[in-house]
């Protein structure tokens, strides 16, 4: 069971191996080189490195090891090199989900959220899960669904009045429009399975009525008859025309300017059907 615990925790952070760059107490050093995790430490939007590394992101495998590494240090790991940790996909000798479609219980399962300004503060908070199912068949994912109330939104590093303020913005047409939009849903298209519980998902990301491509990493662990899933992801809401403080849609914003990148990390739970 540790050992379940400990990999379904590293896939929720996304943890890579590679470091991430070094920091000094000055600030960041400029870049000396420009791979994925380097690039993926770089905060200054207006920087030299910023506008070579967006320029290597046209790659869609240098993207998708970006957004790896990004997802890493949002998760409060900022240098991955100084960091330990097994990788599931080292993971031997353990048992896979057994085939069958499995309903996730909302009652257990949990999706957190993450987005900050690109200078100064971060807010966090939760979703709750409407409906959702996971199929397994012959070892491979071949489907599912994760249905997300966006009217539960709420946060949860605020207090009172600006814990309030938020979660109305939030759900406001300035970003998410709850009220014309109330589900937001990601769909399974497929998933690989790479050890006995690791899956690499292909799948698309639904929000306000628009759905791009979305792929993942899953760690699915068996619970008895049932299954734990541990995982996480990130959204450009750019993408899904979420614009408020969005540098895609607005200039000279300063330091009203809000990141595009959304992280968004789950640990559910199914049942057998």
């Amino acid at each position: 069971m540790n050992t379940v615990k400990t990999i379904l925790f590293t896939a929720s952070a996304a943890i890579v191996m590679a470091s991430c760059g070094e920091k000094t107490p000055e600030g960041p050093k400029a870049l000396t080189q420009f791979d994925a995790c380097s690039c993926a430490s770089v905060e200054d939007l207006n920087s030299p490195d910023y506008a070579k590394c967006k320029e290597l992101r046209n790659d869609s495998l240098f993207n998708a090891q970006y957004q790896q590494c990004r997802l890493a240090i949002q998760s409060g790991i900022s240098d991955t090199s100084k960091v330990s940790i097994s990788s599931a996909d080292e993971a031997k000798n353990l048992t896979a989900a057994g085939d069958g479609n499995y309903i996730i219980d909302v009652s257990t399962s949990s999706l957190k959220w993450r987005g900050e300004y690109v200078v100064g503060s971060k807010h966090e908070g939760a979703i709750l899960v409407k409906r959702g199912n996971i199929s397994i068949a012959g070892g491979a994912l071949t489907g599912g669904e994760l249905v997300i109330d966006m009217n539960t939104l709420i946060n949860t590093d605020l207090s009172g009045a600006d814990k309030t303020k938020i979660e109305t913005h939030l759900k406001s047409a300035d970003f998410f429009d709850a009220a014309q939009f109330a589900e937001a849903t990601y769909t399974i298209v497929s998933g690989a399975k790479t050890n006995a519980i690791t899956y690499e998902i292909k799948g698309k990301l639904t929000i306000k009525g628009k759905t791009q491509d979305l792929n993942c990493k899953l760690v699915i662990a068996p619970n008895g008859q049932g299954i734990n899933v541990g995982g996480g992801f990130m959204f450009d809401r750019s993408q899904y025309d979420v614009r408020y403080g969005s540098d895609k849609f607005f200039d000279n914003l300063g330091n009203d300017m809000i990141k595009n990148e959304v992280i968004m990390t789950l640990s559910l739970q199914g049942k057998k059907q």
